[in-house]
């Protein structure tokens, strides 16, 4: 291993790294900095690969036909909803000629001309680049003559480190030059040393948000944040042995990057104020993803090309992983994955979750994909059986359900068990273990009427799985069951989880609360006595679960706990975050939220307090004394509009059943565990 000890160095060093897996290295002076693309690459390419629609453009244009394509790909990259990730994906139209930018691997090996075409996608790197007269890029890397990435080095013998390259893009870097225009520059740029590697996919000046872009450091749940450290190896070498090689880098752009947009609405109460109807505001984020989703979803699709629908997964990711896309992502890949036979392996993606609001997230981003009308059915509220059970039995090749609405498809389906299936289900620790995982059994393997627990022993005993079926299996916390069911067995005859990101490195990313450092928990003490020694009803664990859920949910016993929660709250959690913290309560089930929100309305009325007031989460419908109650009905508004308004000034507590306990996205919570 070189010892590297300038940053000059370690340019020279990747450069060298690059070249030899097939970038052409060239000098500063192609890059054209008014529009970000190196002329002579993009020309080369497009000379090259179509050589039909560029002699059709030159009839048009003659000697102006280059200056032409540049402004033409210039004017869609900087359009209001345009980006240079859209043009690289989509190609662009002019006088009606097509030119495709970028040539995307081809699913299968059959079409001779795409895969000739794929390999001849153009890969340089440039260094010192000058991106106006006062700045200057360490590195920058194209593709078919497009900037897609920017490096800014750091060389930690020279007593500097990413945080230095970090405070140069966000200081020193001016986010409206060409190179750094939000979705027209480059896609993602890194600030890396020798040990960690972060990105942006937006300069924003002193507001630029870093990702960490790292592998982790440790074994097991103790893999904590940063790199390992090798003996004859950089940490970062990843990044030129891996990330930046020619197919990874394709794969990126055209499998996992997308923009996700977000629409708020303005708040109500300003707007009424000026007589006017509240706007909407779109945010637009450029997705990127991080190592460990790159990772997972690589390792399971080789996982998968060889073993096919054979094998089940447990992928082990804490809150913050991103789980979201990752389902996405892993939905949208293994719906066109073939074998090395060219077939296809999975008929459809059944994708499986209990979390309701997060459910509408996930179906978000699952659209936000490339994919042709019919590709993907969501089932909504509106949705019944029958239209689920059409949806299997078509070509539909992803369905995206809540675990509650999979029974209902239980004898409509015929011919499930000719088909193979990939079922995707989130937070497998609290859906797969019970009635909702024997309903995902019975469907797919037609299994006879038994209870949960002997699903599962049958599943274990008879190595777990029907051939057609492979069960993708996400959780952060895996029960033992579940890893029995789902885990693949290590080398000291454990089961484990075939992929780990573990909450030890979220938390030290910065993506999770340590809530044990901010994290409550109320403990009731109670005793029972015996009269009757051989009293058979209070001889079982299962009596004194019952007598203890009636103590929870007592009146008295929930009034005390909702008057310490609260004063506590406004004497010592309030004025955190400059008075915008929120608290999360947790409760033990629906019905315990449902009272507690009663207690914690009871409780404010009486007291008189104006500056508290609750929300309330839970999946379904509660009966309480002959009553019924449901979420929207006790908030007041739709469920879909739950986070948009806990997160806004009205609310500060929520009040939250198991549903809630994962995947909920408030960076100023305050949890409290009764």
């Amino acid at each position: 291993m070189n010892n590297i000890l300038s940053e000059k160095k370690y340019q020279k060093y990747i450069l060298k790294k690059l070249a030899a897996s097939g970038y052409e290295v060239h000098p500063a002076d192609h890059y054209d900095r008014l529009f970000a693309v190196s002329r002579p690459e993009l020309m080369r390419f497009l000379e090259t690969t179509q050589p039909d629609e560029m002699e059709s453009l030159k009839k048009i244009y003659k000697e102006k036909t280059e200056e032409v394509i540049v402004s033409a790909i210039n004017a869609e990259e900087t359009k209001k909803r345009g980006s240079r990730l859209d043009v690289l994906k989509h190609g662009v139209e002019i006088a009606n000629v097509p030119l495709k930018l970028m040539y995307a691997k081809p699913a299968t090996t059959y079409n001779k001309e795409l895969n000739k075409l794929y390999n001849e996608n153009i890969f340089s790197v440039s260094e010192e680049v000058w991106v106006s007269d006062e700045e200057r890029i360490d590195l920058v890397v194209f593709l078919n003559g497009f900037a897609i990435m920017a490096f800014e080095l750091k060389c930690n013998a020279a007593g500097q480190n990413y945080e230095n390259a970090i405070l140069q893009y966000r200081t020193e870097r001016n986010p409206k030059t060409r190179l750094f225009r939000f979705k027209a520059g480059v896609l993602v740029s890194f600030a890396m040393d020798l040990e960690e590697v972060y990105m942006t996919t937006k300069l924003d000046g002193e507001a630029t948000f870093f990702l960490p872009f790292n592998m982790g450091k440790g074994e097991g749940i103790n893999t904590g944040a940063g790199n390992p450290v090798l003996k004859d190896e950089y940490s970062v070498h990843y990044m030129w042995d891996n990330i930046l090689q020619k197919d990874s880098v394709l794969e990126i752009i055209s499998k996992f990057m997308f923009i996700e947009v977000k629409e708020k609405k303005e708040d109500e109460k300003i707007a009424a104020k000026e007589g006017r109807t509240p706007r909407k505001k779109v945010s637009e984020t450029v997705i990127f993803p991080r190592f460990h989703q790159l990772d997972v979803i690589r390792k399971v699709l080789d996982d998968v090309m060889t073993n096919k629908s054979s094998q089940n997964y447990l992928l082990q990711h804490s809150a913050g992983s991103g789980k979201t896309n990752e389902i996405a992502w892993l939905s949208y890949r293994l719906a066109s994955l073939h074998d090395a036979e060219n077939k296809i392996i999975f008929d459809s993606i059944i994708i499986c979750t209990d979390r309701v609001v997060v459910d509408r997230q996930l179906q978000q981003a699952v659209l936000s994909l490339e994919h042709k009308s019919g590709f993907i059915r969501v089932m909504d509220e509106k949705c019944t059986s029958a239209d689920l059970g059409r949806a299997l039995e078509g070509n539909t090749k992803i369905v995206v359900t809540t675990i509650q609405k999979f029974p209902y498809i239980v004898g409509n389906v015929k011919a499930l068990k000719d088909k193979h299936f990939a079922v995707i289900i989130d937070e497998a620790h609290s859906s797969t273990a019970g009635k909702n995982m024997k309903a995902v059994t019975d469907v797919l393997r037609e299994c006879e009427e038994i209870d949960a627990e002997d699903i599962l022993t049958k599943e274990v005993s008879k190595n777990g799985k029907p051939e057609n079926v492979s069960v993708f299996a996400f959780t952060a916390t895996p029960k033992p069951t579940t890893l029995k069911l789902f885990g693949r067995t290590n080398t000291n005859g454990r089961n484990e989880a075939f992929h780990l990101y573990s909450m030890k490195q979220a938390i030290e990313e910065g993506f999770i609360l340590n809530v044990l450092e901010n994290y409550t928990t109320y403990d009731t003490y109670f005793q029972l006595n015996k009269e009757i020694k051989e009293d058979p009803e209070y001889q079982t664990n299962k009596a004194k679960r019952q007598i203890a859920r009636f103590i929870d949910l007592h009146e008295t016993n929930i009034m005390q706990r909702v008057e310490i929660i609260i004063e506590h709250f406004r004497t010592t959690v309030m004025t955190e975050l400059d008075g915008q913290a929120k608290a999360m309560v947790i409760t033990a089930s629906r019905e315990a939220a449902v009272k507690y929100r009663q207690g914690f309305e009871d409780y404010v009325k009486r007291k008189g307090y104006t500056d508290i007031h609750a929300l309330v989460a839970f999946s379904g419908k509660v009966k309480l004394e002959d009553k019924e109650y449901t979420e929207p009905g006790m908030n007041g508004f739709a469920e879909k509009k739950l986070p948009a308004e806990f997160d806004s000034d009205d609310y500060n507590v929520l009040i939250v059943a198991d549903k809630y306990q994962t995947g909920f996205d408030q960076k100023r919570c305050i949890f409290a565990s009764l």
